[in-house]
């Protein structure tokens, strides 16, 4: 997770925490959790995408404050949903035209110390911000395949940028089970009245799909 977080009566600070940091600075209570599901009739589906994450992070307060260090709590939910129309499907390939909406939900403590005092703030804010995208697969042979996902939204709706790009390997284990590995991004530019989320979180996934 990198970007910038501020909350009415603080300056945003700027966060950094690398993959290599993300699991020290995890709030595990409640864990985090990221689900997908699809509910599909011919060409036509409905899908739904939630995440949550609590994470505690270390930052810097930037302008005037460069020299202040930075702490912030957060508790993030992306709920992505929407739905969308299969345009090609030759047996090999296919490709998903998609429109929907992104719910997100921030919940964040900003404590910002100084050499001569500490300044705290806190703040919520929840907004949705409309998306289209595409998504596609393809059979590699052999039960693999390729999957990938992207999208764009906000458009000044709720933020000023919205998107996300995801590709996996699948191995499809059984009829019923496929195993997927890769890398997905979803960042978001949002500021309204003080709050600021400008963030971007990227890493690698690793998951299973169950048919059902």
């Amino acid at each position: 997770m990198k970007g910038r977080v501020g909350v009415r009566g603080l300056s945003p600070v700027d966060i950094d925490v690398d993959f290599s940091q993300i699991f020290d600075h995890i709030d595990w209570s409640p864990p985090p959790l990221m689900l997908t599901g699809e509910a599909r009739n011919g060409r036509y589906a409905l899908f739904t995408d939630f995440i949550y994450l609590g994470l505690e992070a270390d930052g810097t307060s930037p302008g005037p404050l460069a020299l202040f260090s930075a702490k912030a709590n957060m508790n993030t939910v992306v709920w992505t949903f929407g739905g969308s129309y299969r345009v090609v499907d030759n047996g090999t390939a296919t490709l998903d035209v998609l429109a929907g909406g992104r719910l997100w939900y921030l919940d964040a403590d900003l404590t910002v110390t100084g050499p001569l005092a500490v300044r705290e703030a806190s703040g919520s804010k929840t907004w949705v911000d409309p998306i289209i995208g595409v998504a596609g697969d393809v059979a590699l042979g052999n039960g693999f395949g390729l999957h990938g996902e992207a999208d764009v939204g906000g458009f000044g709706v709720g933020a000023d940028i919205d998107w996300q790009v995801l590709g996996t390997l699948q191995y499809r284990y059984s009829d019923s089970v496929t195993l997927e590995a890769g890398y997905r991004y979803l960042a978001v530019d949002y500021a309204d009245d003080g709050f600021v989320f400008d963030i971007a979180m990227q890493g690698p996934i690793i998951g299973a799909r169950f048919r059902f």
